[in-house]
């Protein structure tokens, strides 16, 4: 059967720190494909794309790679990376072009529209270049959902912040500040003791009355001259910021979750 008008843009998956199920994963206008040799295929296609489309098409494509790639890695896919074949396939009735850039683009253009005639070298499909891109072995098989993981643009650096504060989790403080960007981008107020542990580790020597209050009531040790201050080797000060710290990351992740599903993302919990 003849794929009519069909963009169509491939990426290695690589470097993955889950170990997903062995079995082709198929979303709308999308297909993750685990190979023979254990390398795994993200392809992506739109149908009805005419000539003159190709480049928005392409670029729309891309975003949605980036999407789903984002939504791996919020989702404890810390490690994946994708590699773009560095071309796409466009299908026009029987005709195939492998195009690598806006050049190839117009000449193709031109080509399917009648206004010149066929290069006597066909537009033929580029070999990608050689990757290890291999999957390593992990004891814990992950399903993927039925419907194709994605979080909206807008959203992705607030994903890559949780991501990173996940990713620094033996240092509380570095939680706390990057949990509690979260939640002021998104609460309009977030809870006093959340604010008052980001200030307290967000200065040299914190003078703010209510963190004083706050801090010496649980934590003595921290009032020097001038105010509270934080110190990362000691461990009654660290066991005081993880008391909060890892509630803010939770609570950052759970009004993410619900701004999410609000904009029509997908695949976070």
């Amino acid at each position: 059967m003849t794929i009519r008008r069909r963009l169509e843009l491939q990426y290695f998956v690589n470097k993955m720190s889950l170990n997903y199920e062995k079995t082709p994963v198929s979303w709308t206008n999308a297909e993750l494909i685990f190979n023979k040799d254990d390398t795994i295929n993200l392809k992506l296609w739109e149908d009805g794309v005419e000539p003159e489309q190709i480049s928005e098409t392409w670029k729309r494509l891309e975003e949605k790679a980036e999407s789903f790639r984002t939504a791996l890695r919020y989702r404890g896919d810390h490690t994946v990376r994708m590699l773009s074949f560095g071309f796409v396939a466009y299908y026009f009735d029987e005709k195939e072009f492998f195009l690598n850039n806006e050049q190839e683009i117009a000449d193709a253009v031109d080509i399917l529209r009648g206004r010149r005639g066929q290069y006597k070298e066909p537009f033929m499909a580029p070999i990608p270049l050689f990757c290890d891109i291999r999957r390593k072995p992990g004891e814990i098989i992950v399903s993927l959902p039925h419907t194709m993981p994605s979080l909206p643009p807008n959203l992705h650096w607030l994903a890559d912040t949780l991501v990173a504060a996940e990713e620094l989790n033996k240092y509380p403080d570095l939680v706390m500040k990057l949990a509690y960007l979260v939640l002021e981008e998104i609460e309009n107020e977030p809870l006093n003791y959340f604010r008052y542990t980001r200030n307290f580790v967000s200065h040299r020597i914190c003078n703010d009355n209510h963190v004083i209050t706050f801090v010496e009531a649980e934590l003595p040790s921290a009032r020097v001259d001038g105010g509270v201050q934080f110190r990362r080797n000691e461990k009654d000060h660290i066991a005081f910021v993880a008391r909060y710290a890892y509630p803010a990351l939770q609570r950052a992740k759970e009004l993410f979750n619900e701004k999410v599903r609000a904009e029509g993302g997908f695949g976070v919990d």
